[in-house]
């Protein structure tokens, strides 16, 4: 794919396993991209992601990567309960947001950004891959012409911490009990 004349310069916040598996590649990859910076506190995994990726800069505190003029859009890939406030940050700073999901841990704390966004001149959005997925939106499709009205939900999701190692079940009770063994249903 041919790169565009003019690239957005990203700056990636934490170099963890989702930046690893979807970020950083997505971005050095992107049409109207350039994987510019990136940031984590944990410097040797910052340096050996840069020569991976060979990106311009490398920060290890996040306030030094906003304050690069450079960065224009920051990609917020760090723990969950982290995601707003540096989110809003970001805002702050003048750089359009890209927010992994889940978007924040709380609705407060979600309405929060929401009405950062609002104020700002920026574009915030949540990293949401499968939305425009064929598969899920033909799943939505059915449900809503042969479904019939949903009564319950039962959905399951594992704490970004405790994520269920390679090769755990993927049956819900016994995949929690693998991550989360205090949280064991026998």
């Amino acid at each position: 794919m041919k790169k565009e004349k003019r690239l957005l310069r990203v700056g990636v916040l934490g170099c963890g396993p989702i930046s690893q598996a979807a970020h950083l590649e997505a971005t050095l990859k992107a049409r109207n991209a350039e994987l510019y910076a990136i940031c984590d506190v944990a410097e040797d995994l910052v340096q050996k992601k840069a020569a991976r990726f060979e990106c311009r800069k490398t920060f290890t505190e996040y306030d030094a990567r906003l304050g690069d003029p450079k960065v224009e859009a920051v990609i917020v890939a760090i723990a969950d309960q982290f995601h707003v406030d540096s989110a809003i940050r970001a805002l702050k700073a003048g750089k359009h947001v890209l927010v992994e999901k889940p978007l924040g841990t709380t609705i407060s704390d979600c309405e929060r950004l929401t009405a950062e966004v609002r104020d700002s001149e920026l574009i915030a959005q949540v990293g949401t891959m499968k939305r425009f997925d064929p598969g899920i939106r033909d799943a939505r499709r059915f449900l809503a012409d042969e479904g019939g009205e949903i009564v319950a939900l039962k959905a399951w999701y594992c704490d970004s911490i405790y994520r269920a190692r390679p090769g755990a079940s993927r049956h819900p009770r016994r995949a929690i009990e693998r991550c989360h063994p205090w949280c064991s249903t026998r």
